[in-house]
């Protein structure tokens, strides 16, 4: 009787420990840029908190620097169809399947820290309708500083972009290039390099702490904060993964993500601070934009804004023109 007794609570023990090891979930998250750079050390964070506040049950591997093989235009449909569970990604670099999605990243559209997380609230109703049809929605999003340009030559006015081979990583590069006379091209970090050496480029647009990953000093000499665009990540994961999850799992999940938000955005303009100084130190000139250099600037925003919203649809008109009522643009 002892032998059966104790034999029917090992079987309950296994069973439960089964149910316990099942429970546990694991989604990879696709990343665009290396482990050092403050996205990925927010995601690492986002998932630490995640595996604390769930107590295991949900654990997000990370993969950075798009060790999944995955580039950025990509990446809607690799969530949407499953292919990846979760990754990060760039607003701008999806409008070829969802031009909406690229509002928060127009040129010159804002100028500061509350103008772009103005913008993207606005927007934010709107990204998560399109983002239902693409079978995922957003868990936080991040943003980056704005980006500049990166020369050889001091660049002061319009008339100074003309003629640059610039390497660029969204539509709002293409265009801001074919609007202002620049060779645009647009590629990966990994390929910068090897361009630059073949003089097939002269010259790169991105951000401050991106320039400073990038060791941008060792192959270029200015940077000219024109501030272009503020682009906005999207953590997104797939709905079939997300629906998988327990309803008190996925309210944890939420909750982290919601502070995960608020950190990343915060942080933006510290990194902006930290990566200025750290290319004059190592040995780079910062070109000041002047008032007569940003009014050209402002001008091609303007016109290019204009033509992309007429492609973006009324929803992106609609949104536009509540955010230049309220900026009083």
């Amino acid at each position: 009787m002892k032998k059966a007794l104790f034999f029917l609570t090992g079987i309950i023990f296994a069973l439960s420990v089964c149910s316990v090891a099942t429970a546990k979930t694991q989604w990879d998250i696709h990343l665009n840029y290396p482990a050092g750079n403050f996205h990925s050390k927010g995601a690492q964070k986002f998932a630490d908190e995640v595996a604390k506040a769930t107590n295991g049950e949900l654990i997000i591997k990370l993969h950075p620097g798009a060790a999944l093989g995955f580039k950025g235009p990509e990446l809607l449909r690799a969530v949407a169809e499953g292919q990846l569970a979760v990754a990060e990604i760039p607003t701008g670099m999806v409008e070829g399947d969802a031009p909406v999605l690229a509002l928060t990243a127009q040129p010159f559209i804002s100028t500061n820290a509350f103008e772009q997380r103005l913008l993207y609230q606005l927007a934010k109703p709107v990204y998560a309708k399109k983002l239902k049809t693409f079978n995922q929605k957003t868990l936080y999003t991040s943003v980056w500083p704005f980006s500049g340009i990166y020369t050889q030559r001091p660049v002061k006015t319009e008339s100074d972009l003309d003629g640059l081979k610039m390497r660029v990583y969204d539509g709002t590069g293409l265009a801001f290039g074919k609007a202002t006379g620049i060779a645009a091209r647009k590629m990966a970090f990994s390929e910068v390099y090897p361009a630059m050496k073949a003089g097939l480029l002269d010259s790169m647009y991105t951000s401050s702490v991106s320039g400073v990953d990038a060791k941008a000093w060792e192959v270029l000499k200015y940077y000219t904060p024109i501030n272009i665009v503020g682009p906005v990540n999207m953590i997104n994961v797939n709905l079939d993964a997300w629906n998988k999850l327990d309803k008190k799992i996925q309210a944890i999940v939420l909750e982290v993500a919601a502070q995960m938000e608020d950190d990343m955005w915060n942080l933006a303009g510290d990194m902006d601070r930290k990566s200025l100084d750290a290319l004059v130190e190592n040995g780079m000139t910062i070109v000041p934009v002047s008032k007569e250099f940003r009014n050209q600037l402002n001008a091609v925003g303007e016109k290019l804004r204009a033509e992309w919203a007429k492609k973006a649809g009324a929803d992106a008109q609609e949104i536009l023109e509540q955010y230049y009522r309220i900026t009083g643009r």
